[in-house]
């Protein structure tokens, strides 16, 4: 039996990207769209008979309809192939009010065929795949969660396959980039709870970063996302899990392996211009010389020397820069302002970091942090 596992594909990530003329799209949209193509077509290419989605379609808890229409479009090219496919519901799919649809709730209104969603916990029988799905729960719901998971593996039948999916941080895991955004709001599922003796995989979303959680028996991994959402990611592989579950000695077991999807390069270039230097605009361009800058999103940091009036001509680094993708930013630091303050330079922070910082020089309480920190998180979310 074999799966498709990815998670987090977040279309509508279109930071470090252009508007395309031709198409009317943000070129960073189209990486994503491509990478998701190129899991659609080793899906059908391998005759896959599941893929099974673990949460966080979009960006935002309302994109737009060409976002829409995007992530529909290539669902319908799986469902033609006869590709089961099994939506979860993640924390950027959940509407902010109760009564509120959620981002994947029209494919279980239009009762599209080979889709199934799931917005609650709950067991759920697909063909011959039973699944135990565990979307993102509010607060309330995840106060009672390992009590509910016991009923539901109590109901798994052992002589048949079956996969936990959920999207959760789990104890264990190793975050991403993406832990910036997750300062005081994020709930942690212990990992023991999930690791059922019925189950032999457990099909994990939230945290970008591809990893196997270590200690389990049956394999627990995140999948990952598609694509680099920024330069925290820049060492990072992406791409989805293909999972292959046979029956051994009466005992369903699962192997699993990562296909990358050849995510678009984040290239960070740091420069510390000598004290002496007599021609600085040259340092940076030998720096840039030794990092493969094609069709990569690059930063440059370039580090000034304490009174210093070393100049930088940035037409000439731009121009070293022509066969790049993206130029994040070309940004010029005195190295005694940066220690002094922050101990980094601000671009090498990100925004939640730089306001931790801030609240302890203030010597702010722990309670008052935290309750800034989320508010901070929810602005951050809604960009």
């Amino acid at each position: 039996m074999k799966l498709i596992h990815t998670a987090d594909i977040h279309i509508g990530m279109e930071n470090y990207g252009r508007l395309d003329p031709e198409t009317g799209l943000s070129s960073r949209l189209q990486d994503f769209l491509k990478a998701f193509d190129k899991m659609v077509d080793y899906a059908i290419g391998e005759k896959a008979e599941y893929f099974v989605f673990s949460g966080d379609a979009f960006k935002t808890r309302e994109p737009s309809p060409t976002h829409l229409r995007e992530f529909a479009k290539r669902i319908r090219r799986l469902t033609k192939a006869g590709i089961q496919v099994v939506l979860l519901v993640g924390n950027h799919d959940t509407g902010n009010a109760a009564g509120k649809a959620n981002t994947l709730d029209i494919y279980s209104a239009l009762e599209m065929e080979n889709v199934t969603v799931i917005r609650e916990p709950s067991l759920v029988k697909v063909g011959d795949l039973q699944i135990v799905g565990v979307p993102w729960v509010s607060r309330a719901e995840f106060v009672g969660i390992h009590d509910r998971l016991k009923e539901l593996f109590k109901a798994v039948d052992p002589a048949k396959p079956a996969i936990v999916m959920a999207h959760a941080s789990v104890s264990g895991a190793k975050y991403g980039s993406e832990r910036q955004v997750m300062m005081g709001g994020d709930f942690v599922l212990e990992k023991d709870v999930l690791d059922n003796p019925k189950v032999c995989y457990i099909a994990l979303g939230h945290i970008h970063q591809r990893q196997v959680v270590p200690g389990t028996t049956a394999p627990m991994v995140y999948a990952g996302s598609l694509e680099r959402v920024d330069f925290g990611e820049a060492k990072e592989d992406k791409g989805f899990e293909a999972v292959d579950l046979k029956e051994t000695a009466g005992k369903w077991k699962a192997t699993h392996q990562h296909i990358s999807t050849g995510p678009r390069p984040f290239v960070e270039i740091k420069v510390s211009l000598s004290k002496d230097g007599t021609n600085p605009t040259q340092e940076v361009l030998d720096e840039i010389a030794k990092h493969n800058v094609k069709d990569a999103v690059v930063k440059i940091d370039i580090k000034v020397p304490p009174d210093s009036a070393h100049d930088v001509d940035l037409n000439a680094v731009r121009a070293a820069l022509k066969e790049s993708f993206f130029i994040a930013a070309i940004s010029k630091n005195i190295s005694r302002v940066a220690r002094e303050t922050l101990g980094e330079t601000p671009e090498e922070l990100s925004p939640l970091q730089a306001l931790e910082r801030y609240f302890g020089a203030k010597k702010l309480d722990a309670k008052r942090t935290k309750h800034l920190g989320e508010l901070a998180r929810e602005l951050l979310e809604l960009q």
